[in-house]
């Protein structure tokens, strides 16, 4: 006991903020379960996102395979914008027009993870490199307009063990270990700005460009009950230094990076501390229709509560349910930043292809400025 209590004081004690966390958080990967049942529970151990949720949830995982994800998610009003491009005769004018109709208030683009999803978990261990692209238009006024461009790549690698704290029971903790690189493009300025990229998109490769590279840590820890009822703390990029180094524009980068002015920085990854639980009860008359029930809640990132304008605290309760059918079908149903989200996937055999639907609070108070996504997933593991 005196180990536990020791491990769980050591992992809280870290988590205190420092100061300069001022880098957005490498995911490197996405899956339509977290996209459709609440986010990445803290608690859950039982697929392949143990590696990126909780690294203590490794020291239960069965030996699973990734070769390769196509996860696209769509964000804001896919189905207007898509329709606007397929019958705009003139299209920088329509875009244009349709912003002007919202109030010069818009948020869209496209989050890929994957093709490059290569990865193993398995017997206390994990490893893996992972993909992602991001492009997001972000105007919340006339003369605030972003429109950024990331590519990153994330490598991990973890290790996790059990120590027995009961006949039924047992204490798993686990670290991960990884590696990231950043590479981010945008443009920051308003309509004319917008109007000139529309123009000509290419010109997105001559702006700034950042590129960012480091080393982090990820901890956790998971009491677990049978496999039937866990609890989960995990603390992602518990220290995750990073060098954020700008460059004229991405052209020079890679013609000559040493010629592109280069200027370098040291900064932090922002710390998440996420606590759960997870219940997974006996199926009794529902045995004839269902292969297993999941039920997780968490609070997500514990610290924001300190920071000096936190978001509603309501806004990081997640909640989710999992219904498994045949061990081909998965209906999911879950609540993220106040907002419903839901999703299907079929397991194929071969590889699992899905859909998820879910909603994003972008500003600090429930309803303040939703944007609601789609998400369509082709992932083989095996």
């Amino acid at each position: 006991m005196k180990k536990v209590l020791l491990a769980l004081a050591l992992l809280l004690a870290l988590s205190i903020p420092l100061a300069a966390l001022d880098v957005e958080p490498f995911t490197g990967y996405s899956d339509l379960r977290s996209r459709s049942m609440g986010g990445f529970h803290a608690a859950l151990a039982d697929d392949f996102s143990v590696l990126f949720t909780n690294p203590a949830g490794l020291a239960v995982m069965k030996p699973s395979f990734s070769a390769a994800r196509i996860d696209l998610a769509l964000a804001g009003p896919i189905f207007d914008m898509g329709n606007l491009v397929l019958s705009s005769t003139d299209l920088m004018t329509d875009i244009l027009d349709f912003l002007a109709s919202n109030g010069y208030k818009l948020y869209t683009g496209f989050d890929l993870s994957g093709p490059i999803s290569i990865g193993y978990v398995g017997q206390g261990l994990g490893f893996g490199v992972f993909q992602r692209t991001k492009l997001v238009v972000n105007a919340s006024g006339i003369s605030s307009i972003k429109v950024g461009f990331d590519e990153e790549f994330l490598l991990d690698g973890g290790y996790a063990f059990r120590i027995p704290t009961g006949e039924w029971s047992s204490l798993d903790l686990g670290l991960v270990a990884k590696g990231y690189v950043r590479m981010s493009v945008g443009v920051d300025g308003g309509l004319l700005e917008l109007s000139n990229l529309l123009s000509n998109p290419m010109a997105l490769i001559t702006e700034p460009m950042t590129l960012t590279t480091g080393i982090g840590l990820d901890a956790g820890l998971r009491w677990n009950w049978k496999e039937t009822v866990a609890v989960g703390l995990s603390c992602r990029d518990l220290f995750s230094p990073a060098v954020v180094t700008s460059y004229s524009n991405a052209l020079d980068f890679f013609a000559d990076p040493s010629a592109a002015s280069p200027v370098s920085s040291k900064a932090m990854v922002d710390r998440q501390l996420d606590l759960g639980v997870m219940v997974k009860p006996p199926l009794g008359v529902f045995s004839r229709i269902l292969d297993g029930m999941t039920f997780a809640a968490d609070y997500l990132d514990i610290l924001d509560l300190f920071a000096p304008l936190p978001r509603n605290a309501i806004l990081n309760v997640s909640l989710g349910a999992e219904f498994r059918i045949l061990d081909i079908l998965a209906l999911r149903v879950g609540v993220k930043d106040a907002l419903l989200e839901a999703g299907a996937e079929f397991d194929l055999g071969f590889a699992k292809l899905g859909v998820a639907a879910w909603g994003r609070e972008l500003g600090s108070e429930p309803g303040q400025r939703p944007v609601y996504n789609l998400e369509l997933g082709l992932d083989f593991v095996y």
